[in-house]
Formats: C-alpha cells, sequence, structure tokens
C-alpha cells in the first residue's frame, strides 16, 4: 500500500499466459475481441470499478501468443493476492491463464520494468500439414535449406539498426542488441529463438520471414546484410504469420 494525494493505492502485478487465437491483440479496442479488453472486464467486475489504468508489458498483435507476459494495475482498493488470482481466473476465458499476482510499488511500471524478452516463432516444415498445429505454428510445405537459414540468422546478431524489418510507428529506437538468435530443427518442426532488449512492431515476424525466404531460395544469405543495411522497409515486406509467435520470456 502507498499513499497518493491522501488516498491509499494498491498496485497489482499479474503474470499471464495467453492463445491469442481468436483475439486481435494485446490493446483495447472496442467492439472487438482483445486480451486487454477480458482483463478490464474481469478486473472491473472484481473490483467494482468502470476502469482501471492497466498497462502490459509489450503489445502483441491479432493471433500472437504469450507463454509469460505481465500486467499490472493500480486501484484504491485492497484485495489479498491470492483470491485476486482465484477470482480472475474464474471470469476469464479459457484462454487467458493468471498464473501468480502480488503487489508492487507504485513505481512500478509493466511496459517500463522489462528490461528483455525472447521470443520463439514456430515454423512446420512439411508437405503434410499437422492438425495438432493448427494456429499454433506457420505451415510451409516446400522444402526448407536450414543450413542457409541459419547463416542469414547470424548477420542479425549484435547491434543493428532494425528500421528494415519493423513497422516503427510508434517512435521506438530503431537500435536494438540481439543477444542471441538461435535455430533448432527436431524433425519437420523449426524453432527460432530471439533475445534482444526490445522488439519493434512486426520486427520479429519479419526477420523469420527473411530467413524463411533465404531457406526457400528466393534471398541471398549476403542480400539479408544488405537490407539490413539500407534501413528500409520496403526491402523486406515479408512477414511471417502471427500465429506462430509466442512471447516466451519476459526480463524485469
Amino acid at each position: 500500500m502507498e499513499n497518493l494525494m491522501g488516498v491509499s493505492y494498491y498496485n497489482y502485478l499479474l503474470e499471464l499466459s495467453f492463445l491469442g487465437t481468436g483475439f486481435h491483440g494485446w490493446q483495447y479496442q472496442p467492439n472487438v475481441r482483445t486480451i486487454q479488453g477480458e482483463l478490464l472486464k474481469a478486473i472491473g467486475k472484481l473490483f467494482k470499478v468502470d476502469w482501471v489504468p492497466l498497462v502490459g508489458c509489450s503489445r502483441t498483435d491479432a493471433g500472437v501468443h504469450a507463454e509469460q507476459f505481465f500486467a499490472n494495475f493500480k486501484v484504491d482498493k485492497f484485495i489479498e493476492p491470492y483470491k485476486v488470482l482465484k477470482a480472475l481466473n474464474g471470469t476469464l476465458p479459457p484462454e487467458i491463464a493468471v498464473k501468480s499476482v502480488s503487489l508492487v510499488p507504485l513505481s512500478f511500471n509493466s511496459r517500463f520494468s522489462a528490461k528483455g524478452k525472447i521470443y520463439r516463432y514456430l515454423i512446420w516444415n512439411s508437405k503434410i500439414r499437422n492438425p495438432f498445429l493448427l494456429d499454433r505454428a506457420w505451415h510451409i510445405p516446400l522444402e526448407l535449406n536450414f543450413s542457409a537459414m541459419e547463416e542469414a540468422a547470424k548477420i542479425f546478431l549484435g547491434t543493428h539498426d532494425f528500421t528494415s524489418f519493423s513497422k516503427n510507428d510508434d517512435g521506438r529506437n530503431p537500435v536494438i542488441t540481439v543477444e542471441f538468435l538461435q535455430l533448432k530443427r527436431e524433425g519437420d518442426l523449426i524453432e527460432i529463438r530471439i533475445r534482444a532488449s526490445h522488439f519493434l512492431r512486426y520486427m520479429v515476424r519479419r526477420m523469420v520471414a527473411t530467413l524463411v525466404e533465404v531457406g526457400k531460395g528466393g534471398l541471398k544469405v549476403e542480400e539479408v546484410r544488405h537490407i539490413l543495411e539500407k534501413k528500409n522497409p520496403r526491402l523486406a515486406p515479408f512477414n511471417a504469420k502471427p500465429y506462430g509467435l509466442y512471447l516466451h520470456k519476459v526480463f524485469l
């Protein structure tokens, strides 16, 4: 509890996971189903308020999933965190799960406290579709040159201006350090993991789609370096399917 202008406020931190299928992303939008919108309804019902300033650690696009996601909100009413956890999970749709609830200082902000994130992307690379990965992985029936994709992925490592691989419409700093970018193949399933301090809009999906173009033979490895250096989004119009993308881990 902290006192703000004579009123006691409580800052609740939620750890979530959600399946993005059927949602128009995280950000609240009127008349469409969003993750933030569903949480606002559940929180409003529990605390008997019309609106709370619910802050998410990231903006996810329609269809994108999160294995770990943080959000916080401030209210002037206290309910034990374990009761908040139970109540929200009893109200939210089954695609959204609250994993933990805790109280944090009023100064805590989920977006600005995030020190880094790991995204992972799944590709099902087989002529035969996998019904168990429907809306969970990008199905690519053409054979991909995995070694060429690995070679191209090395270009993204380190500190670069990623303007060419984003729709940077929120003014975020396009200079980003990619700490690791790992490709792993097990049978027909390809997993790509990327860690960085922050990400631009569409950045991971455009990077993945560019690697896929290399795997298909449509781009050469050195062309990827050229696209990165030119800082021109028109040079990388490829965009991977949203439902193969997962926000895997958030570092606070």
